[in-house]
Formats: structure tokens, sequence, C-alpha cells
């Protein structure tokens, strides 16, 4: 990695951010060693040996920043947050599902990152690193493919010809049960996308549930898996009503085993990003989507999300699992400490 003389100091952004992503990345490092452990296909144990060089090396140049920098390293999580000899949770298909998913939050992780990042260094290193992770989620989307494991989004029909909204019924439509309109692409779109993170999150939360011997996370990670079926059900619905499925291939899904795999503090932390990412998820969806019905489902939604999110992070203040992200200085006790 190169720093330009006479570097400027990293900006909050650029801390916040750095920081971030390394705590993300070295929980999603133990997980894909875990993968690596227990995949059996041999073509996605070559994404699955991708995906964890190129998590390692993320997170190997994030710390030379720290560095270089003199912040201290995250915590995050290490070896004793996984279990590497416990018997296979998640089926092949489901570890290549996990990595498109982790594919397409990176990439967008790191164009925000670059984004609010004003040194020359670090933006060229999320440009680098977006390039990469955008590079492993084609690969993994292709794979899937070929496997015959991809959840393709619905089809429709293709427009004959430029059409205009000519009156607000086209909004307020949803809202009629017996005469809606039908959904139009880019409220399809969202609702296969919001369709497709819930079922990963519910066999997540399974498999999560099947294996922690702790009975307030337990509790957690079923209520998780309930909400995340409801919401399923309702896209699944709103697909249903324009005659649109979205299947879900039957292959992705869970074991048996009840063998701990993960620490309690890395199953609530993911399980606390993947609850941010789905409140993001769903405030687009809100704002693309042009059917009222649809706009007060998705906050409607959100609210819960919230509410189940606090009841993590309760969880988490409790054990103290929670790192402190770097903190601007406190001025007022600066001023009165003397």
């Amino acid at each position: 990695m190169r720093w330009i003389m006479n570097t400027p100091n990293m900006t909050a952004s650029e801390i916040g951010i750095l920081w971030t992503q390394y705590l993300q990345n070295s929980m999603s490092l133990q997980i894909v060693k875990y993968f690596n452990e227990i995949v059996e296909d041999t073509d996605i144990r070559l994404i699955v040996e991708q995906t964890l060089q190129l998590t390692g090396k993320v997170n190997s140049e994030i710390e030379q920043f720290f560095q270089v920098e003199n912040i201290p390293t995250p915590d995050a999580f290490s070896e004793s947050d996984v279990n590497l000899k416990a018997p296979r949770l998640y089926t092949d298909p489901f570890i290549l599902w996990f990595i498109e998913t982790m594919g397409k939050a990176s990439s967008t992780a790191y164009s925000l990152s670059q984004g609010v990042s004003s040194r020359t260094d670090i933006r060229a290193f999320f440009s680098k690193i977006l390039m990469e992770y955008s590079s492993l989620l084609n690969e993994a989307i292709d794979m899937g493919l070929t496997k015959g494991i991809y959840v393709r989004p619905p089809s429709i029909t293709k427009p004959g010809q430029v059409e205009y909204i000519t009156g607000k019924k086209y909004f307020s439509s949803g809202l009629n049960p017996f005469n809606k309109r039908t959904l139009n692409s880019v409220e399809i779109m969202h609702l296969s996308e919001n369709l497709k993170t819930n079922a990963i999150g519910t066999l997540l939360c399974t498999g999560f549930a099947q294996t922690t011997e702790n009975k307030e996370v337990k509790k957690f990670f079923i209520d998780g898996k309930n909400i995340s079926n409801k919401h399923v059900k309702i896209f699944s619905e709103k697909l249903s009503e324009t005659g649109l499925t979205a299947a879900i291939s039957p292959d992705i899904g869970v074991t048996d085993s009840t063998t701990r795999v993960f620490s309690d503090k890395l199953m609530m932390f993911l399980k606390s990003v993947l609850s941010a990412t789905g409140q993001g998820n769903y405030s687009t969806a809100s704002t693309a989507s042009m059917r009222y019905d649809l706009v007060a489902d998705y906050q409607r939604l959100s609210a819960e999300i919230a509410l189940y999110a606090k009841d993590g992070l309760d969880i988490m203040l409790k054990h103290g699992w929670l790192e402190e992200p770097p903190q601007a200085p406190d001025r007022k006790e600066l001023i009165h400490s003397k």
C-alpha cells in the first residue's frame, strides 16, 4: 500500500468507515472460514476460497491504515468466535447464496465508503476493493446460474410502447382490494430482492437458534425467523396478486446439526448488520414504489425491524458485545478537567 507524502490526517468519515468495514469483514472472515471447512461442491469451494482470500486481504490493508495513523485496531472477531470443527450446518447452495448476498452488500458499502472519503490513497483503496467485490458477485451469480440454483426475479411481458401516468389512481389503486393495478417493474424488483434477503434471514436465524445455548439469544433468533417468514409471505402475496412468483431453490437450507458453530457475539452482530441493511432496503423500496399500499407496507415493516433491532441491541449491551466506534473528544469534559 502506498501513502502520499504529507498525507493529511484522516477525517472522521474515513476513520468511521474503515472502522465499520474492518468490524464487518472480521465477522465475515470467520463465517467464510467455516464455509471453507464444510463446503463439498468443488466449484463452489473455489468461490469460497476466493472470498476468504479477498476478505482477509481487505482487513490486512485496513490494519495498515490504522497502524500508520496510530489508531487502535478493533478487537472485532477472531478464531475464538467460530468452531471450525463443527458439523455441517448449511448446504452448499446456501453458502453460495450467502456469498452472493455478501457481494451485493459489499459492493454497496464500498461504493458509499469511496464516496465519503477525501484522501486519495483511501479512495484508491475503496475503489480497488469495490471492483474486486463486484467481480466476486458476478462469479457467484454465474456459478448459481450454472448450477441451476440462482434465484431469478420474475419476468414480465416487454412493453410495446412508452406510457405516461395519467392520474392519481395509478398511486392509490393499491388501496382498493378489488381493483389494484398490476405491479410495475421497479416495484417487482424491490419486492423480489426483499423477499430473497428475508428468505436468507430466515435460514440464518434457524441455524443460529438451533446452535445457541443462551435462551435469551435463542428467543431473539426465533423471533427473527418469524418476522422474516412473515415478510416473505407479505412480499410473495404482493407478487402473487399480479400473477408472479419468486421461487426459492429447495436445495438452499439448514441441516439438523445442533452443534455450536459461531459465538453468540458474532451471531448477534451479524443479525444487527442484516437488520440495518433491511431497513435501508425498505426505505429505498418505499421511495421507489408508486403504489400507496406498498409504501405503507414498507414503512410498517421497517418499524417492526427497528423494534426487533432494538431488542438485539439491548442483548448485546447486556453482555458487553458492542465495541464503541472512535469518538470525537468531549470538549466540555476537557475544559472542566482542570
